[in-house]
């Protein structure tokens, strides 16, 4: 069984000092908007503005930084789905030190890029985080690479936790962080600095529940999220048993959700934050997480978010808002019959952003066309006129 000598507050404080000029101390900002919406006093703690764009640049320095020089001579090795990888690139950047990363075969364009771009080899291998570090452990015993773990390391974890000595010093009497959650480490590090002085909670996606379930005594199951960067079906022993001690619950979330705090961060707060580093903002918003009256923290852990998948995203939370329309109908093919339809959507105040018209589908009648529409709409009641006036013109008329 593996003995676990926790890290201290005096470790995570020492990370601080020995990490501090090379990161961000980022910033903690109350939100007027998510207060009222969750009947709490809310703060979000941006890590989306840390170097790197997440938090995970903290655990990499501190681990390489207090690794012997002679055990880095070969460059260091680790795997991720993204953020962790880019931490570790810019970390032996900054060190001098070669890296190479082993990321999913899956993983955002947008991210590997990124990687490569801090000097990091990038080696793409598996389905998943967990193939990728498996992979990347092979690597590093053939070529004598130091694995730089993305959770189970005391190290990584203990740089993690100086985002907690951030908040507490910002806002010491805070009464809740909420923090997502993936393999453990960043939840572990901020729980150990703020034991004593604030509750926290973990919000995993409910596609990857790995902690929740093995908390609750439960074999997990997996599907798929866009929130890909807490995708892990693995946990370790040691972020287990910090969460056991110091954690106060751990809460799950739908993508949907995580969908609506990704638009809501960027309509409201103009923040872009990625899927993972918004969970914790949806489980406040969609009731998951029953807090009220509380001062909370929620944590911002990312914004590397690929933008093919932002403008799905916002596609998605529009419609789910009630405040993007798609009609499909089928109309005479004759002129002037579209015109009605849209003279007759913008009397309600609709705004079309898109049209597709097709005759050659064999599902169509001779002599008609299948229309689908597009439509902004300013609010779910317009959605309902629009379909309402339209249907004695076109009774075919429905949702697409």
């Amino acid at each position: 069984m593996m003995s676990i000598n926790e890290p201290t507050l005096t470790d995570i404080i020492r990370a601080r000092e020995r990490i501090s000029p090379y990161v961000h101390k980022t910033p903690l900002v109350r939100s007027e908007t998510f207060s009222k919406m969750t009947e709490n006093e809310i703060y979000l703690k941006l890590e989306n503005f840390q170097k790197t764009g997440s938090f995970k640049v903290r655990g990499a320095l501190n681990k390489l930084m207090t690794t012997e020089r002679k055990d880095l001579e070969n460059g260091v090795i680790t795997a991720s789905a993204g953020n962790h990888a880019q931490g570790v690139a810019y970390a032996a950047m900054t060190l001098g030190v070669k890296a190479t990363v082993v990321m999913p075969k899956w993983a955002s364009e947008a991210k590997v890029n990124a990687t490569k771009s801090y000097g990091a080899e990038v080696v793409l291998y598996g389905a998943n985080f967990d193939e990728a570090a498996e992979k990347a452990r092979i690597m590093s015993d053939q070529l004598g690479m130091l694995y730089v773990p993305a959770f189970d390391d005391d190290h990584v974890i203990a740089g993690q936790g100086t985002i907690g000595l951030e908040i507490l010093e910002d806002e010491p009497s805070i009464d809740y962080v909420v923090v997502p959650v993936g393999g453990g480490g960043l939840i572990s590090g901020i729980a150990l600095a703020c034991q004593g002085k604030a509750q926290v909670v973990g919000v995993e996606s409910e596609a990857f529940p790995s902690i929740h379930d093995a908390l609750m005594g439960k074999t997990p199951s997996f599907g798929n999220t866009i929130a890909d960067g807490i995708a892990v079906k693995k946990p370790s022993q040691r972020t287990l048993t910090y969460i056991k001690k110091y954690v106060k619950d751990i809460t799950l979330v739908r993508d949907d959700e995580i969908a609506k705090a990704v638009f809501l961060l960027m309509e409201r707060q103009k923040i872009i934050a990625e899927p993972a580093g918004a969970v914790g903002l949806a489980a406040l918003l969609s009731g998951d997480l029953k807090l009220s009256g509380k001062r909370v923290v929620v944590l911002i852990s990312g914004g590397n978010v690929d933008l093919h998948l932002l403008s799905r995203i916002i596609d998605h939370a529009l419609l789910d808002m009630g405040r993007l329309l798609i009609i499909n109908f089928v109309a005479p093919d004759r002129p002037g019959v579209l015109s009605i339809a849209v003279s007759t959507i913008a009397e309600v105040g609709g705004n079309i952003i898109h049209i597709q018209h097709e005759r050659e589908s064999r599902d169509v009648p001779i002599g008609y066309s299948k229309v689908k529409i597009w439509i902004e709409v300013p609010d779910p009641s317009a959605s309902q006129e629009i379909i309402k006036k339209l249907s004695p013109i076109f009774p075919s008329v429905a949702k697409g």
